[in-house]
């Protein structure tokens, strides 16, 4: 029979409506949400194919269906109070309900699209993977970066998309549709997380970092201790035990029975406990807004207290935390996995397995070169407690490693000996071979199966770390950004100072937006220490391509030594940004008043550059102090800007001229200077940024002037006169106890620490950046007690309202309670 002639052909061909939508054809957006939410979704968004942040998985959607043009992303809410209790079967529960709802909910918005000719397929919400994979990437399609990409929330430090609404109370669905869809969605412009780090003080091994940095192996070994990887494990100790008596002494019947459970119920998560104490989200926060210590009684505390076995590799990350943090937590040694089965298994996995705090101290680069069955040429550099891989050989190497690639995934896989492969030549050094040994500290050894088994290579996936967690600037409340930018250009600028120009590292315009005042935080390393430092940025917002920071010297400078002495152009640098309330863009006030001295002239020149390049209308007075001509940063460009610009007014004095040539006012900044300098200041705002005891003087001769301490605004700056660590305490005095309550740590604090010294100590995490009370990194809330704090300018009036304390700054009067 010709296929035309066939019943079913000669009926379709009838329909009014095509079985398959043309392809060009789009579907309405608003019909297709509420669709999905019919279908039992609480919120839903769309997403372009070619959206750059599908950039890393389109190929692999593709493959799986490559009639994808959008992504449908959706919501389905789970109930807060079951994921919240210690009975994790409970949680267990709610996991494995909600993970079914999504899945229906999906399949219903498929089949109904069908019905209408529109190709569409749902990957499953967790499991079932694709397993013939594993353990390289098993997954269909990443649900996180499509969630947050379609508006649904933004990744907390936890590594959880948080909704704004529902908080990190959900689980996520995603449907591949073969049509474009009339309006695509955006993600939010700020980022749900409250950064209060509960989720850092819960997590019983230590997996996420205050910085937002994730450590995967520690959680997958213990979190997932009951899915594919623990499971191979758990076989492989079946297997090996020589009978039951000596199976019972590897696994104990409670395992046995939590296992047989997994297999029979779906797989139990043995924490999730990050999940359950985040407070984030509109529908979430009121509990916790209304009694924080009910919410750490209540929720956190519970869970950090519960009694149960830890699972961890030995020799690693997780194992050092538990002992440290949850003593009365049972540790056990278990493996994960996590084996590679191929050099390109090995540098995919990497990163993942990789412990930061066992490579302290280690700066090092390596030359991989893999020859036999999978060639390859590699450099892996560990520095900074950090690690990339990169193909090819870059750089000069540290220790040169040459191996067969067949015997380094045996000897990866502990089937095969190190000393064996030496002796016969399947590995060769060349450097140092405690390098070596230093690099195999970093990747603790999950233990290895008995008989080696020979599996195929597969292609090259090298990625880049996971996306980092991203914070949001205080002042818009918009997403904080964090990457590489590259330093293009250093200018000389006065004595000692140096501007050093920072552009991104493809070019193009800067990838965050500013105010004129803001600053932005340096993520490095000087002399091998991570240090973070905070520097205004001097250039004008306008400025779309570039920002400009303008730094002194300081002999004792950490940061500002190496900035004038070791960067150079050309060198990447990892920026956060924007951040800070210091600034001034027009929209405040009708007029302004700019105080400043030294280096503290930086915000107030974005300012006066910005102002001048909008043309903004207003007065501007720009009163500065200096100790020499020779320090007049700026000079030349002030004089251009005031000539073109008649609304700005341009004071400069000196305190100590000396034989310089210098024809203007001389002495510092005082009352009677400013008196004269600016007419009617009782009425203006001012803003006022310099090292500590100018500020002091400047803001009692305002005072005396009649300016109302509500028209100021300050910033302090100068040197941090502290190590990068912060310990610098000698007393052996005791000024009284730090009750840290997120964290649920007590700890002593000498008469000459601060909080900040003494969460250092006992590893309670609180982010920090400059120590010195500018940057209000280090701000928490002070719950009891008191403090005193010899800076304290980047509080607002609300900051210091509310209880909240510069952790850098404060030192105890007696015991306090602190929120962290």
């Amino acid at each position: 029979m010709n296929l035309n002639d066939h019943p079913t052909v000669r009926r379709v061909r009838l329909k009014t409506v095509p079985s398959i939508r043309p392809a060009d054809e789009s579907v309405d957006a608003g019909w297709l949400k509420q669709l999905v939410l019919e279908a039992g979704a609480d919120d839903v968004g769309f997403v372009e194919i070619g959206r750059p942040a599908l950039d890393d998985q389109r190929e692999d959607i593709l493959k799986a269906f490559p009639h994808t043009k959008t992504l449908v992303s959706f919501v389905v809410r789970m109930n807060r109070e079951a994921v919240r209790t210690p009975a994790r079967s409970v949680s267990n529960t709610e996991f494995h309900h909600s993970g079914e709802e999504v899945n229906h909910v999906a399949r219903e918005v498929v089949q109904a699209l069908e019905d209408r000719g529109i190709r569409a397929m749902n990957p499953a919400m967790g499991f079932p993977m694709e397993m013939h994979r594993f353990p390289n990437k098993i997954w269909v399609v990443s649900h996180k970066p499509v969630a947050v990409a379609a508006g649904l929330g933004m990744m907390g430090i936890h590594r959880n998309v948080i909704h704004e609404k529902f908080g990190n109370f959900i689980l996520l669905g995603t449907i591949l549709v073969g049509a474009e869809v009339s309006e695509s969605s955006r993600p939010i412009n700020y980022n749900p997380c409250l950064e209060c780090k509960l989720c850092v003080a819960a997590c019983p091994v230590g997996a996420i970092s205050p910085d937002g940095s994730f450590n995967f192996t520690s959680c997958y070994t213990h979190n997932y201790r009951e899915f594919m990887g623990g499971f191979t494990d758990w076989v492989e100790q079946v297997a090996d035990s020589s009978s039951a008596r000596d199976y019972r002494g590897r696994v104990s019947d409670s395992e046995s029975a939590s296992m047989w459970q997994s297999l029979s119920y779906g797989a139990n998560y043995k924490a999730a406990y990050c999940l359950a104490v985040c407070p984030a989200g509109e529908d979430v926060i009121g509990p916790f807004l209304a009694d924080r210590k009910a919410h750490l009684d209540q929720v956190v505390r519970p869970l950090q207290e519960r009694e149960e076995t830890v699972y961890v590799t030995q020799n690693s990350d997780a194992e050092d935390h538990v002992t440290k943090r949850f003593p009365h937590k049972t540790i056990k040694h278990v493996g994960n996995s996590l084996r590679p089965n191929s050099i390109d298994a090995f540098l995919n996995g990497m990163p993942n397995v990789f412990q930061p705090g066992k490579s302290a101290g280690l700066n090092a680069t390596y030359h991989f070169t893999f020859t036999g069955h999978e060639q390859r040429q590699v450099t892996v550099v560990i520095q900074q407690q950090k690690i990339s891989v990169k193909e090819g050989h870059v750089g000069q190497p540290d220790l040169r490693v040459t191996a067969d690639s067949q015997t380094w995934v045996g000897f990866l896989r502990a089937e095969r000996n190190m000393v064996w492969a030496l002796v016969r030549r399947k590995i060769r050094l060349a450097g140092p071979p405690k390098l070596l040994l230093a690099f195999g500290k970093c990747f603790p050894s999950a233990g290895g199966r008995q008989e080696r088994v020979e599996l195929e290579p597969r292609p090259s996936r090298l990625r880049g770390e996971p996306a980092a967690f991203v914070k949001n600037d205080p002042a818009t409340g918009e997403v904080r950004w964090r990457g590489k930018l590259t330093l293009s250009e250093v200018v000389d600028e006065a004595h000692e100072v140096k501007t050093f120009r920072f552009t991104p590292p493809a070019g193009g315009e800067l990838p965050f937006n500013y105010l004129p005042g803001q600053f932005v935080t340096l993520h490095i390393a000087p002399g091998g220490v991570p240090t973070k430092r905070s520097y205004t940025i001097a250039s004008s917002p306008t400025w779309s391509d570039r920002i400009e920071i303008t730094v002194k010297r300081e002999g004792q400078g950490l940061v500002s030594r190496w900035l004038h002495d070791e960067l150079g152009v050309g060198d990447e640098v990892e920026v956060e940004a924007p951040n800070g309330t210091f600034f001034f863009s027009g929209q405040e006030a009708g007029r302004v008043v700019l105080i400043g001295g030294g280096v503290g002239i930086t915000p107030l020149m974005s300012a006066v550059r910005y102002l001048a390049e909008t043309c903004w209308p207003g007065e501007v007075h720009l009163v500065l102090g200096f100790r020499s001509p020779r320090d007049f940063i700026f000079r030349e460009e002030l004089a251009a800007l005031q000539a073109r610009h008649p609304n700005l007014a341009v004071t400069v004095t000196m305190s100590a001229p000396g034989d310089e040539p210098w024809s203007g006012r001389v002495g510092r900044i005082d009352a009677a200077l400013l008196a004269s300098a600016v007419p009617n200041l009782a009425a203006q705002q001012v803003h006022v940024c310099g090292p500590l005891p100018m500020m002091d003087a400047i803001i009692a001769a305002l005072g005396s002037l009649g300016v109302p301490p509500a028209q100021i605004k300050r910033e302090a700056f100068g040197t941090v006169k502290r190590s990068p660590s912060g310990k610098e305490t000698t007393s052996t005095e005791i000024a009284g106890r730090a009750l840290f309550l997120a964290s649920g740590v007590t700890a002593p604090v000498p008469v000459d620490a601060t909080i900040l010294d003494a969460a250092d100590t006992a590893g309670v995490p609180i982010d920090n950046a400059c120590r010195s009370g500018t940057c209000a990194s280090c701000r928490v809330k002070l719950v009891s007690g008191r403090v005193t704090m010899a800076a304290e300018d980047a509080l607002t009036d609300q900051d210091r309202a509310e209880g909240y304390i510069l952790a850098c700054q404060a030192k105890i009067q007696g015991d306090v309670e602190v929120d962290a």
